[in-house]
């Protein structure tokens, strides 16, 4: 069984011959391979080039096609400073008016931004391994796009303004909230078009850390829901599916999680994945949540196996893809990245069981 094929089947509940490696291993593999981080999320080649090395080392069931997280607002117009072997920094916003918010244009992820450089890698990726490994995109969920083209402060300010009566924000809120979904929406659909098998909408600002569950069922979950909603039949057309990522213990909406639609949910390291198998069930499959700091990085060997049979364990009888709670860390040893992969390829039994 390939790892695309594997993905899939643990993905819809079906049995497979051992369970998932999906470790969310973007500027991890790129390191890993001896690339910087600007060669790779400045060219497709060079990002599919460090993938694949960092696959051809490690052996996992996903490959992930990302570096940073502004390469859409970048094609926004939002100014994007580069440096060498580091990760760009978002250096204004776009939006410092409710006003400004009319003023922004759709993008084409064609052509505007770096948004072309994640479809052609991924379409590089594909053309090489495509029937081989499941290849997972990137794509900024619209809360998270909202903050980077106003400002996080600016857009919480707004929203609790709203919410409490001072100002009426809500109309322009709700216009930029819908930008970032036909943005997102295309995107995805061009990723898919390249060769995708697992598009995502990453939230992080969206954690009940930042705001309050009312917030997020107000505000966050109907573009959520209405991104999976039209992002389904197209995931269809391509054998592929969709993800949600949102940082932190969002336990409190775990329900509202599995009611947008998402294929696959991330769990947070924060949260207890008993808790997510729990309510949510199989009502989607669930991805996650080994510590990617505190026992990826900084734990030894031993303790990355107990975690990860932990995890197995744990998610036994559900629809499950063993992953990290968040990225994994740049500095994370080798060795226990091998010993989070060998304990699934040692497994004896399917993801599904």
């Amino acid at each position: 069984m390939t790892g695309r094929e594997r993905v899939l089947r643990a993905i819809h509940g079906l049995p497979t011959d051992r369970p998932v490696a999906a470790p969310y291993m973007g500027n991890y593999g790129i390191r890993t391979a001896g690339s910087s981080l600007s060669s790779c999320y400045l060219d497709a080649a060079s990002m599919a080039q460090a993938q694949l090395k960092a696959w051809n080392i490690f052996g996992q069931d996903v490959i992930v096609v990302q570096s940073d997280n502004y390469y859409m607002a970048e094609a926004f117009g939002a100014p994007v400073a580069h440096a060498p072997d580091a990760m760009p920094v978002l250096l204004d916003a776009v939006v410092k008016s409710p006003q400004d918010v009319y003023r922004l244009q759709p993008v084409d992820p064609s052509r505007d931004g770096r948004m072309p450089v994640y479809i052609e890698a991924v379409a590089r990726i594909c053309d090489t391994v495509g029937d081989q490994v499941a290849i997972r995109g990137c794509g900024t969920g619209p809360f998270v796009l909202a903050g980077h083209l106003c400002g996080i402060e600016r857009l919480l300010l707004w929203l609790v303004e709203t919410d409490t009566g001072m100002e009426d924000h809500a109309k322009e809120l709700h216009h930029l909230f819908s930008l970032g979904l036909e943005t997102l929406v295309r995107y995805a659909t061009a990723q898919l078009e390249s060769g995708a098998t697992i598009i995502q909408l990453a939230d992080s600002l969206a954690s009940l850390q930042v705001i309050s569950p009312a917030m997020y069922r107000s505000y966050v979950f109907p573009y959520e829901q209405a991104f999976f909603t039209r992002m389904k039949p197209i995931c269809a057309k391509y054998q592929a599916a969709a993800l949600l990522h949102i940082c932190g213990d969002n336990t409190t909406v775990f329900d509202d999680y599995a009611r947008t639609g998402a294929d696959i949910i991330a769990i947070d390291h924060g949260a207890h994945l008993a808790d997510a198998v729990r309510i949510i069930a199989n009502r989607a499959c669930i991805i996650g949540n080994m510590n990617p700091s505190g026992v990826l990085l900084s734990g030894t060997p031993e303790q990355v196996t107990a975690e990860a049979c932990q995890c197995l364990h744990t998610a036994a009888g559900s629809r499950y893809l063993l992953g990290t709670g968040c990225e994994v860390a740049v500095g994370t040893p080798v060795a226990n990245m091998r010993a989070m992969l060998a304990t699934v390829h040692a497994s004896t039994h399917g993801g599904s069981v």
